[in-house]
């Protein structure tokens, strides 16, 4: 089973569980060398996903779909959570663009939200810094803050 997905989540888990203050007033050096080498380790797999994070952007940017008719969004990303070992029920709430993604069992159970739809009229070109839409006036993924053109 492909599970890389899975490992940047408990990568994030174990980043987010050595990151916290210790429970006790001080930690012995055995636990403090354990620590550092998780979060090496949490911080090496997250790196190494870099490429795949940036093909993962780039390409839910180029959908840019609107509300409730992100097909084509909704429909790569099941692809891709299937193949790195989560199961996938659609559907969800009776909504055909809406799903949820679960992977092992067990605790703790860690739950993720994203809202995947574009904006009406926000259509922009990708890796450019000011508003210049690649369609005037179309859909698409842009921050509310995109300032204007120089």
């Amino acid at each position: 089973m492909n599970t890389g997905a899975a490992s940047v989540l408990l990568s994030m888990c174990v980043l987010a569980v050595a990151m916290r203050p210790p429970l006790r007033a001080q930690a012995s050096p055995g636990d403090q060398q354990r620590l550092e080498t998780l979060k090496s380790a949490a911080v090496g797999d997250v790196d190494s996903r870099q490429k795949l994070t940036q093909v993962i952007v780039d390409t839910l940017f180029s959908y840019g779909e609107l509300g409730f008719q992100e097909i084509e969004t909704s429909r790569y990303l099941v692809a891709l959570l299937r193949k790195e070992g989560f199961s996938v029920e659609e559907g969800i709430a009776g909504v055909p663009t809406a799903w949820m993604a679960s992977w092992g069992s067990g605790k703790p159970v860690v739950a993720l939200g994203s809202d995947i739809d574009g904006l009406p009229h926000a259509s922009q070109k990708p890796g450019v810094a000011y508003h210049d839409p690649i369609i005037e006036g179309a859909p698409g993924m842009a921050k509310a803050t995109t300032p204007a053109r120089p």
